[in-house]
């Protein structure tokens, strides 16, 4: 009799266990794919896995006090969590590379460089000094409307549409731009 009773309850542990790394495997990729992760922000990936590792404890502290057997699967589930989150991380940084396009133009006698990036979608405008020095002008992100995108920053919207800038402040009107050929990954 009790070892029966032994072995349902070690398999309603093992049921419950894998119920918690199904829930936990799609919870965490469906977190990083709204933290849309990129290569410079791995210092971030720690604070996420210690918000993880935190959670779980804490579920398990209060498992413990209802059901002492079950609240070892919570605090196995936060080592388990840990690798699982990692796991999707690195996987939606190798599924979105970071990369930039480059393109210049010119208003009056002054040279710019717009700069498109990837993975974040952020844009940078800097006027090149000389050909080792530019000047940062703005920086912002971006958004796909349509056929252009959308560039926003503090104090303007501009729309970036196959090789033109329209609405840069310096100058508002259809601003064509020549790409650079070099395309940095």
């Amino acid at each position: 009799m009790k070892e029966d009773k032994r072995i349902s309850e070690t398999k309603l542990l093992l049921g419950v266990g894998i119920l918690i790394l199904l829930i936990d495997i799609f919870l965490m990729e469906y977190w990083v794919s709204i933290i849309k992760p990129y290569p410079s922000m791995s210092i971030g990936l720690e604070s996420h896995r210690i918000e993880i590792f935190g959670v779980n404890i804490l579920i398990g502290v209060i498992v413990f006090f209802i059901r002492k057997r079950l609240s070892i699967l919570f605090f196995i589930n936060s080592i388990i969590c840990y690798w699982i989150f990692s796991f999707f991380w690195n996987l939606w940084i190798e599924n979105h590379p970071y990369s930039t396009t480059e393109y210049t133009f010119q208003i009056e006698n002054r040279h710019f460089k717009l700069g498109i990036d990837k993975n974040p979608d952020h844009f940078s405008i800097d006027e090149i000094i000389s050909e080792s020095k530019d000047s940062l002008i703005t920086i912002g992100m971006y958004e796909k409307e349509g056929d252009s995108l959308k560039l926003t920053n503090m104090q303007e919207t501009m729309y970036f549409y196959t090789d033109y800038l329209i609405g840069f402040s310096i100058n508002s009107t259809k601003i064509e731009l020549k790409k650079l050929n070099k395309n940095k990954h």
